[in-house]
């Protein structure tokens, strides 16, 4: 089974991204699980049909984990993947963290990760790993390769250069950098800057994702633009993505060379 990592800072886009990148795969045959390690618990909005879900953290509230089943926390959604929120607390209140990483304890109780039940396994991540509880994929035994999707502005290449950092000391643990996806802001900004920095962190730009009035009349409407409009441009890098990240030999990943802030800065400058 392959495991992928979607991580990046708030609001990049990375929802959308891998959402897209698991209704693709699943489009194409495979068997797919799509978690959500996020307190907004809102990655599965487009693949999750149901309504409402509860939460891997809201079913802990109402029963004890010995009680737990993996239809608990497991949800159906459009062609046939599964889907998984881990949650989180209240704003203010509590770790989000550390929702994750008890998801990942319940995960093992339950076998949720059976290679023999999917293909693939979608995670998607919170932020640029500022806390420790949402570096849970990358030491939780499960070696994903980790995607980083960020915009063309700077303060999406702190973020990814963190992310880069946490790759670096995962290693050990099978971890990859598999490379970046560029959601764009603005389809005419200056890409040179990102695209340095990738080149300077040791890993590659994999897709280029075009701004798209698409994609947000798609989520308006609660679906994916790979399901509402597969034959647009969006879609179609989307689909492609999908693909390109599952013929990346982890062997082959280049570990990461993360830099200090001004060496970021210096880099987007081009300085």
């Amino acid at each position: 089974m392959e495991t992928i990592a979607f991580y990046g800072k708030g609001g990049i886009g990375k929802s959308t991204v891998a959402a897209g990148v698991s209704l693709a795969l699943a489009r194409a045959g495979r068997r797919v699980l799509h978690v959500g390690c996020d307190p907004k618990h809102d990655s599965t909005a487009v693949i999750a049909r149901g309504g409402p879900t509860l939460t891997v953290l809201e079913q802990l509230f109402r029963r004890p984990v010995e009680a737990l089943r993996r239809e608990d926390i497991v949800m159906p959604g459009v062609l046939g993947i599964d889907c998984v929120e881990a949650g989180g607390p209240e704003s203010g209140v509590g770790c989000g963290g550390r929702a994750v990483s008890r998801m990942f304890e319940i995960f093992e109780q339950l076998d949720i990760l059976d290679p023999n039940r999917y293909d693939v396994a979608i995670f998607d991540v919170l932020g640029d790993v500022v806390c420790g509880g949402f570096a849970a994929p990358l030491r939780a035994g499960i070696a994903p390769k980790v995607v980083i999707v960020a915009s063309e502005e700077m303060m999406a290449g702190y973020a990814a250069n963190n992310i880069a950092g946490a790759v670096k000391n995962y290693l050990p643990n099978g971890v990859c950098l598999a490379g970046m996806v560029v959601n764009l802001r603005d389809n005419h900004a200056d890409r040179a800057p990102i695209r340095r920095l990738a080149k300077r962190l040791g890993t590659r730009i994999l897709a280029e994702i075009p701004r798209s009035a698409v994609i947000q009349k798609a989520e308006l409407e609660r679906r994916s633009v790979v399901e509402m409009a597969p034959r647009s441009e969006a879609a179609r890098v989307i689909a492609k993505l999908a693909e390109t990240i599952l013929r990346i030999n982890k062997r082959k990943c280049r570990p990461p060379r993360p830099l200090d802030l001004e060496g970021v800065r210096a880099v987007m400058r081009g300085t």
